[in-house]
């Protein structure tokens, strides 16, 4: 297991129960202070058939929207590891509104709606999120999973310039307001994470929230943030505001950084 990625791909025959294993697992990587609720969630990319483990995180004193439900943590590890989409996935608990209405930014044009395991019950994401709105409604393709990257420019370090690349890299097709953070760790690491957008806004992964996922999915959840970058396009969107404010629950005395790119 690799960043809460497992290599091996799991077999065809008995996947379902596999995933609701590895969902029920996946709990430990919650951290819910707020609500003491775990979720864990567990997904099978559809590229290379691997899995991502992912549980729900709450930030006390942060606004209860800056909150990341298990599925998105889950997303965000396969997204950040090449995934171009979901194969399937379980999850510990029925998905709510909020992580139905997410999940169904991941579809391609003409994907496959994928199957969710929750306990001994499997139904499709059309099955959870009958009639729904998307991308489609507002004439976009949608599929926050396999859209190509952005070309953007700024100059700065080498921290800058990984934020500049996840920001490349994030998903922003309704407002065009592509973001992207760089984490510099006190053991020298950087982590990254990128924006992905929902067409109903809300239910929408902030660059932060997902950097903050992947530095405790590797391991890293108590080693000190001491520095922070924020690389974003200039538009009607802005990110700082949010993400400085989480920043101010998480790290303390770090000022977020924030470089507009072209």
């Amino acid at each position: 297991m690799e960043g809460f990625a497992i290599r091996a791909p799991v077999p065809v025959k008995d996947r379902a129960r596999a995933l609701r294993r590895l969902a029920e697992e996946a709990r430990a990587l919650a951290d819910p202070p707020v609500s003491g609720f775990r979720v864990g969630a567990a997904i099978i990319g559809a590229r290379t058939g691997r899995v991502y483990l992912g549980g729900n995180v709450e930030f006390p004193g942060a606004a209860i929207s800056q909150t990341v439900h298990a599925e998105q943590a889950a997303f965000a590890s396969a997204w950040h590891h090449g995934e171009t989409g979901i194969a399937s996935m379980a999850v510990s608990a029925m998905p709510c509104g909020h992580c139905r209405q997410f999940l169904f930014e991941t579809l391609a044009p003409r994907a496959r709606p994928f199957q969710v395991t929750v306990g001994r019950r499997t139904q499709t994401l059309a099955e959870l999120l009958p009639d729904a709105f998307g991308p489609q409604d507002l004439g976009l393709p949608g599929g926050s999973m396999s859209t190509r990257p952005v070309r953007l420019s700024c100059k700065g370090d080498r921290l800058v310039q990984a934020a500049r690349k996840a920001a490349g890299a994030s998903y922003a097709p309704h407002t065009r307001a592509h973001a992207g953070i760089a984490l510099l760790l006190a053991d020298d690491a950087i982590v990254t994470g990128r924006y992905a957008e929902n067409a109903a806004f809300n239910p929408g992964l902030a660059p932060l929230q997902s950097a903050l996922i992947l530095r405790d999915l590797a391991g890293k959840r108590r080693v000190p943030i001491e520095r922070a970058v924020l690389v974003a396009r200039a538009a009607a969107f802005a990110h700082a505001a949010r993400a400085e404010e989480l920043l101010a629950i998480v790290a303390p005395g770090v000022r977020l950084e924030t470089v507009y790119a072209r």
